[in-house]
């Protein structure tokens, strides 16, 4: 077949169009970078569409030199709106994942796509699927390289560590990086990087922590702070009751430290006692020691994948007994303690499928608790595919109530058990500040007054958390309910 061929005079146009085209697109490029004059700080160092696709068809790749990247990255997360209110969560990873690599400055989408992984995924009685946890944080750290200069993506990292893994040196990082942020100039904030609320919840981590000098002076700074936004408008009410509540709290730290740990200014309605309440007797007796919880566990699998957890603890009602079912291995799997994250996992967010992992709690009443756990309605959440488990029941004082840790301390100074169950988490990032002699804490005690407490520059941390816990190992046949759990499968505890 011939080849038709153009006019001569057609071709020319279209030769002399050619180098015409090309300069307006140059020229567009260079107004566009005028026109944001952040575009190159905003770009540098973003891990993007390029660098990350795996293997996303070349249309998409194309998107970015046309100028519609944001575009496009807008179409989806509207059709992701979609998917969230109908809730067809499965559908919107896949998309999640493809908007961010078209704008890897969405911030809301790295936000929303992480509470997304690591909320919305429950088995039927609403607890999340703790394997989505993992991919979660992943991408808000991805957010955080990407947006540098954007304090929400690392406020929300410091939140999902504080609320939902209870890592309070993780969480504490987050937000202190989040405060530490550049401002921008007109933002709302300026000349600060971060909200105040991030100095609040930055302070009540390091209480979390048991790091009350560290806590008392986020408090102070974050007054600072709002006394600076009063004395500019001094009637404006949300200032005023920011200021009250910094110091409500920098005189209710004091006064908790006092009732705990020293046998002077007692308030009379918490410790009416002439001892530090961690070490106060109980009643009927003189002799001042740590409080003995004295945990009695049960653990049976009445049906197959279904549990009974239920016992006795000598401890105030409101107290929560952790419960976590996995495979015996998890630990190695555990994000704290991951070094290399899979591409699948940044990609796909993949989870392992295979893998076995609930937590669940079991509240206090009477000094009793009881809870049946329904492993057997989600498959797919829970496959019971290795052949041994491990089932912890942990109580934690630095994730209970003030009013519990009121009689037992921020790093359960007042706590012991006959039954030799107690466990001392001695990790670095978890110590806490000594503040009483005799409880395992190693280092200088608080004195008090000191704020930060500090020597030789540096924070003291010497003060470990002492857990309550009991760990079975179980084989596949006894979560199956086909050989019988007993007392026999109590192993001693992990070391920490």
């Amino acid at each position: 077949m011939a080849t038709k061929r153009l006019p001569d005079d057609l071709q020319n146009r279209r030769k002399k169009a050619v180098p015409i085209l090309i300069v307006l697109y140059a020229l567009t490029m260079f107004l566009q970078a005028q026109i944001d004059p952040r575009v190159r700080e905003l770009r540098s160092g973003e891990q993007g569409l390029e660098s990350t696709s795996g293997g996303l068809g070349g249309e998409f790749l194309l998107l970015p030199l046309l100028g519609f990247r944001e575009a496009a990255a807008g179409l989806l997360w509207v059709r992701c709106d979609e998917f969230f209110h109908s809730g067809d969560y499965d559908a919107i990873l896949p998309l999640v994942r493809l908007i961010t690599w078209l704008d890897p400055h969405a911030e809301n989408v790295f936000i929303t796509g992480a509470w997304h992984l690591a909320y919305n995924f429950t088995d039927s009685t609403e607890r999340s699927d703790r394997r989505y946890i993992v991919p979660s944080q992943e991408l808000l750290k991805e957010g955080v390289r990407n947006n540098p200069r954007i304090p929400d993506i690392n406020f929300e990292l410091g939140w999902q560590n504080y609320d939902k893994v209870k890592d309070y040196s993780a969480a504490a990082a987050a937000f202190t990086a989040a405060i530490n942020t550049r401002a921008w100039k007109g933002s709302d904030d300026f000349p600060y990087g971060a909200p105040l609320k991030t100095h609040h919840i930055l302070a009540h981590t390091y209480a979390k922590q048991g790091r009350i000098p560290e806590a008392i002076a986020e408090w102070r700074r974050a007054l600072a702070r709002s006394a600076e936004q009063l004395a500019r408008d001094p009637r404006n009410f949300t200032y005023i009751s920011l200021n009250a509540a910094e110091k409500n709290n920098i005189k209710e730290l004091f006064q908790r430290y006092h009732d705990r740990y020293t046998d002077h200014d007692h308030e009379k309605s918490v410790n009416p006692t002439k001892y530090p309440f961690v070490i106060a007797p109980p009643k009927g007796s003189n002799i001042p020691k740590p409080w003995d919880v004295n945990l009695h566990v049960k653990f049976e699998a009445p049906r197959p994948k279904v549990f009974k957890m239920s016992g006795t603890m000598n401890i105030a009602d409101g107290a929560r007994l952790e419960v976590r079912i996995s495979d015996w291995d998890y630990d190695a799997r555990d994000m704290k303690r991951r070094d290399v994250v899979s591409k699948e996992i940044l990609q796909k967010f993949k989870v392992e499928e295979d893998q076995t992992i609930l937590m669940d709690t079991a509240s206090v009443r009477k000094n009793r608790f009881e809870k049946e756990l329904d492993m057997s309605k989600d498959p797919r959440m829970y496959s019971f595919a290795a052949d041994t488990y491990k089932v912890i029941f942990t109580f934690n004082i630095r994730t209970t109530s003030p009013h519990i840790q009121d009689r037992h301390g921020y790093s359960g100074e007042g706590l012991m058990d006959v039954k030799e169950h107690i466990v001392l988490d001695r990790h670095i990032d978890l110590l806490g500040t000594k503040m009483i002699e005799g409880q395992d804490g190693e280092g200088p005690v608080w004195d008090g007054k000191s704020v930060p407490w500090l020597i030789d520059g540096k924070g003291v941390y010497g003060q470990p958390a002492r857990l309550v816990r009991v760990t079975y190992k179980l084989s596949r046949k006894q979560l199956l309910g086909l050989e019988p759990i007993t007392n026999k499968d109590v192993v001693p505890n992990d070391a920490l």
